[in-house]
């Protein structure tokens, strides 16, 4: 298993990544503190100085695993279910330039979080359902031309009303049946959905690309709130090989003590 520390460049209010600021200064603190990678939280691409990123990058010997697109529709309200088909396509451009945009990275996953949006973007459930499936038959094969796996998160009810349990968003995935396809989780969500968490862990293996580590409301994990080993233990006896995303709060700074916890339950684990 490998660790990326979620990142952010500091120029923007950011819940989600522990460590912010200059990416110069917080990637040399990522390898310092024991990080295999990071993960991005940004915005437009287009935006964004793709060679700077990935020179550094290649300077700490770091990997970029993944791009958090989420912003997309917090800040610029594009779903990927939306009933309006110009927002709908410009979801999905959106997407497909994210894909670019992780090409020029090495090869970083393209995230499906937030910006797959709510039901009521759409006239109805029906709707929203029928245009985010025209959405991902349009994303999913331009993510297969550049070899670029886009990893769709099973997330929880207070964020949005679609593919929210691990079940469901798990289906969803193997019936479009592409290797580019798969499956995020996060611990915070599962929490929130009183998710099981062993068996679905390893009913989920084949598919499963990165899980997303952090507590209630975006803390750091801590002893009493949710069961870390079982989801390591299950990741464990799978012989899962992808990320550990560590996704909480930058204040206090825990950027090391999230991955100390989280190693040393890993290591108690037989």
């Amino acid at each position: 298993m490998k660790a990326s520390a979620i990142v952010a460049d500091g120029t923007f209010s950011c819940m989600t990544a522990p460590l912010q600021g200059d990416y110069e200064k917080i990637f040399h603190e990522a390898v310092e503190i024991g990080y295999d990678a990071v993960q991005l939280t940004l915005n437009r691409p287009e935006e964004v100085d793709s060679e700077r990123i990935f020179a550094l990058a290649e300077k700490n010997r770091l990997k970029i695993s993944a791009i958090a697109t989420g912003m997309g529709y917090t800040v610029d309200g594009l779903s990927l279910g939306h009933g309006d088909e110009k927002i709908r396509t410009a979801a999905v451009k959106r997407m497909c330039d994210h894909v670019d945009l992780a090409e020029k990275l090495g090869g970083a996953m393209v995230i499906i979080g937030a910006i797959r949006g709510r039901y009521a973007d759409a006239p109805s459930e029906v709707i929203y359902y029928q245009q985010f499936h025209k959405s991902m038959e349009e994303l999913i094969p331009y993510a297969e031309k550049k070899r670029i796996v886009i990893i769709f998160e099973a997330n929880d009810h207070l964020e949005t009303d679609a593919y929210i349990s691990i079940k469901d968003t798990a289906e969803y995935i193997r019936e479009c049946g592409s290797p580019c396809f798969r499956l995020q989780l996060d611990t915070m969500h599962m929490l929130y959905e009183h998710e099981e968490c062993y068996q679905q862990v390893l009913d989920c293996a084949d598919i499963l690309a990165q899980v997303d580590i952090s507590g209630r409301d975006r803390t750091c994990p801590a002893d009493g709130e949710f069961p870390y080993d079982q989801v390591l233990k299950a990741l464990k006896e799978s012989g899962f090989s992808g990320y550990l995303a560590f996704e909480y709060r930058s204040v206090p700074p825990r950027a090391r003590e999230g991955l100390a916890y989280i190693r040393e339950k890993l290591d108690s684990i037989l």
